[in-house]
C-alpha cells in the first residue's frame, strides 16, 4: 500500500472514530438526564439507535519538481476541478450495539411499600430481557442520597439529612429459585416525614430505583 493510500485510509478511520465518539457522547448526555420528576414519577428516556452519515472527501497530492509526492491530505470536496485531485463519496450507518452484545441482560423490578411503623418492605424481582427468571443472582442495594435530597427538596424547605437510623436492612441479597428477594428499609424516627428515600438495586451496570416516603403510616 502506498504512503498516500495509507494516509487517506487512516484519515477516514479517524473521521469515523470521531463520529462514533460523538454519538456515544450524545447518548451519555441523554443518559444523564433525570430519571424521576420532582414528584418521583418516571420521566421519558431517549436512545440513539443509529446514525446515517454521508461524507464527501477529496484527496489532493502536491508534487515536487522531481516528481515525488510531498503532501497528501483529505479535505471537504469542492466544486473546482484540479488534475491532482481524487474525489470520493462515503456513506454509511453507525449502529449502536445492544447491551451485552445482543445477549439477554438483567432486568430488575423493585416494589416498595409505605412506611408502616418505621419500616418499608422492599420486594425485588430479577429476570432478563428474554423473560427468564434469574435464580441465585447476587444483587446490591444502596440508598441514593443525592436523588433523595432532590425529591425531598420538592416537598419541603431546608436541606435533606438522612438520619443515622435510616438504612437498609441488607446491602447484599441473593435471589431465590423464583428470582425474587426481599428486604426492609428502616426509617429512623428522626427522619422528616416529608422526606423521600430513594432505594437503588443493582446488578453491575443495571439497576432499578424506588422512592419511599418517610411519612409513617399506621
Amino acid at each position: 500500500m502506498s504512503n498516500e493510500s495509507r494516509f487517506v485510509g487512516n484519515s477516514i478511520e479517524e473521521l469515523l472514530a470521531a463520529l462514533a465518539d460523538g454519538v456515544r457522547g450524545a447518548q451519555l448526555a441523554l443518559n444523564a438526564t433525570p430519571l424521576l420528576d420532582a414528584s418521583g414519577r418516571p420521566l421519558a428516556t431517549y436512545q440513539l439507535p443509529f446514525l446515517d452519515f454521508s461524507i464527501a472527501v477529496e484527496m489532493t497530492t502536491a508534487v515536487s519538481a522531481n516528481g515525488k509526492a510531498v503532501a497528501t491530505f483529505v479535505a471537504p470536496s469542492a466544486n473546482t476541478q484540479t488534475a491532482s485531485a481524487v474525489r470520493s463519496h462515503i456513506a454509511g450507518r453507525l449502529v449502536a450495539t445492544p447491551p451485552g452484545d445482543g445477549l439477554p441482560v438483567p432486568k430488575l423490578q423493585i416494589l416498595a411499600s409505605a412506611n408502616v411503623g418505621g419500616e418499608a418492605r422492599i420486594d425485588i424481582k430479577v429476570a432478563n430481557t428474554a423473560g427468564e427468571l434469574l435464580a441465585r443472582q447476587p444483587i446490591e442495594l444502596n440508598i441514593d442520597d443525592a436523588a433523595s435530597a432532590q425529591l425531598s427538596a420538592a416537598r419541603r424547605p431546608g436541606s435533606f439529612v438522612r438520619s443515622s437510623a435510616t438504612r437498609l436492612a441488607d446491602a447484599l441479597l441473593t435471589t431465590g429459585d423464583d428470582g425474587t428477594a426481599r428486604t426492609r428499609l428502616l426509617v429512623g424516627s428522626g427522619q422528616d416525614g416529608r422526606d423521600v428515600i430513594v432505594v437503588v438495586v443493582s446488578i453491575g451496570a443495571f439497576s432499578a430505583r424506588a422512592a419511599v416516603s418517610a411519612e409513617v403510616l399506621g
